[in-house]
């Protein structure tokens, strides 16, 4: 045992919950799960298409099945109280509100610690998710019922975490907020950055792309492109929608489009690396969309690749900070046709801001930092419980 005024901690065991997220995502498992495993044992409990168990990356995973219809999602939260119930753990790392109920409700029966971790402006994509429109009556009294009580709940953490500053700021009613824990990317999963990309390839990478992330808009702009550059290509990378050929099939001109499906971390990487430009084009659809700081963004840059991006305020500091693509309104394929165009026909300038991004993430933007952060959280906790 390390003495009475030592600086050591003993290793934690943390048992990561989440409701809704993969078992691999790239935040929860990449990123923090990753890290944390380096000094301490994690485990995650996920929903998935099966149930089972598996470790990797000296991270444990356990995965419950996921019902057919999102109508059935409390079987989800009993599952996963089920399985929080029966880990023998420290700590418990929770990413979404409901997740967070449940870590308290441990916390109350186990005298658990808990992490909250908030990914999501939670009020307005709840609604979103499930299918309300934003701007409803209906969606507002839902906002008003899930702000204060996620807030409230948080209080009962012993620590929060939050991915940007935006996320966090309904949280600073007392004057102290969330440690801020950005997605920035893992730069050692990247390959080298290519000497010749194909010079007229475009990129758009999301796990599971939906309307909001533009895929319509993206397909509309590339198809005007090919007046300019008719040997033009969209590449998606991701899972997509089953309807994206019947949307590119209706556009005319119809733009030539490969569709990857999903791709393990490195994979995705040297498919980004194939492009020459990347899309960002998310849709003012929902107030999460429009505040939010994506993945891909520092995924991208660390490739070297040129972004054309929404012009949204969290997008909007880290483009012109650090001079890496061009910002359009998003919900116009003209405006985002128009700087793919520019792009294309200036390869130089292209090629600068390509460079720019990945010096970015690679001085600034990347994962090291923050991995150093989210330690600090942890040891906190640690130093504070005795364990």
């Amino acid at each position: 045992m390390p003495g009475q005024g030592s600086l050591e901690l003993l290793p934690m065991r943390i048992c990561m919950l989440t409701t809704t997220h993969r078992p691999r995502d790239g935040r929860i498992f990449e990123k923090e799960a990753k890290s944390l495993a380096k000094e301490h044992d994690v485990t995650i409990v996920a929903p998935s298409d099966a149930g089972g168990a598996t470790e990797e990356g000296g991270v444990r995973i356990i995965t419950i099945p996921r019902p057919a219809s999102p109508l059935l999602h409390p079987m989800t939260l009993w599952r996963v109280f089920q399985v929080g119930l029966g880990e023998e753990c420290d700590v418990i790392h929770c990413h979404e509100p409901d997740a967070l109920f449940l870590a308290l409700l441990l916390k109350a029966l186990r005298g658990r610690k808990v992490v909250y971790d908030i990914h999501e402006h939670w009020p307005s994509e709840i609604p979103f998710d499930l299918g309300l429109p934003s701007g409803t009556t209906l969606t507002k009294i839902l906002e008003s019922l899930i702000s204060p009580m996620e807030i409230l709940l948080a209080r009962f953490a012993d620590a929060n975490i939050a991915v940007s500053e935006s996320v966090a700021e309904r949280f600073y009613g007392d004057g102290v907020g969330p440690v801020i824990i950005s997605n920035y990317s893992v730069t050692a999963l990247a390959p080298p950055v290519p000497e010749e990309r194909n010079g007229h390839s475009v990129v758009y990478m999301a796990g599971n792309m939906q309307m909001f992330h533009g895929i319509r808009e993206c397909i509309q702009a590339i198809s005007k492109v090919e007046a300019t550059f008719p040997d033009v290509s969209l590449t998606l990378v991701g899972n997509v929608r089953a309807d994206i050929g019947a949307i590119a099939a209706k556009t005319n001109p119809r733009p030539e489009i490969t569709m990857t499906g999903y791709l393990p971390y490195r994979e995705m990487y040297e498919a980004l690396c194939r492009g020459s430009i990347a899309l960002l084009v998310f849709q003012p659809d929902y107030y999460n969309a429009y505040i939010g700081l994506p993945n891909k963004l520092f995924d991208y840059m660390l490739c070297g690749l040129p972004i054309v991006a929404s012009d949204f305020p969290e997008i909007r500091k880290v483009v012109e900070g650090a001079g890496c693509g061009v910002l359009v309104d998003p919900t116009d394929p003209g405006a985002i046709a128009e700087a793919i165009v520019y792009l294309l026909e200036h390869p130089e300038e292209a090629r600068r801001m390509g460079e720019n991004g990945r010096v970015a993430v690679l001085e600034r933007y990347n994962w090291g930092e923050m991995e150093g952060r989210l330690f600090g959280v942890y040891r906190a906790i640690g130093g504070n419980t005795g364990i």
